[in-house]
């Protein structure tokens, strides 16, 4: 069982670095085409690196030890079991993740924008949520 110590636990653990990323998604549009488009030139092996590197562990603490189907909780935990499902599609059926890749070769720059928008306001939601917790303010 999730407990709310839990939760907010993981909260912490992912606020700051999906910030990070999203606000370089945005800002650094043309570094993560250029990141991408290498992964992708490695075949398999790219989707390995980025499933590994960006996806398997968000998700995995998601899906074990953030279980909140609560309002505003909920949206954190919807986002951990469908990147858990990607990950689990890039790993089983690596053409999938192959083609994931590839697109990043023919995106524009500011198709990074979107991403970047929901990482940001996902990281935004685990920061209001934990930073209070975290930092002993209010509680």
């Amino acid at each position: 069982m999730t407990t709310p110590q839990t939760i907010l636990a993981v909260e912490a653990l992912l606020a700051l670095p999906l910030l990070v990323l999203g606000v370089s998604h945005i800002v650094q549009k043309e570094m993560w085409v250029g990141f991408f488009s290498r992964l992708a030139a490695q075949g398999r092996d790219g989707v390995i690196v980025r499933t590994f590197l960006f996806e398997l562990w968000p998700a995995s603490l998601i899906v074990v030890l953030h279980q909140d189907w609560s309002w505003p909780g909920v949206f954190i935990t919807v986002y951990g079991h469908l990147l858990m499902v990607k990950v689990v599609l890039s790993l089983i059926i690596p053409s999938l993740g192959e083609k994931s890749l590839e697109q990043a070769e023919h995106r524009e720059d500011w198709a990074f924008l979107p991403a970047g928008l929901v990482l940001i306001g996902l990281g935004a939601l685990c920061a209001a949520r934990a930073g209070p917790a975290v930092f002993g303010i209010g509680v």
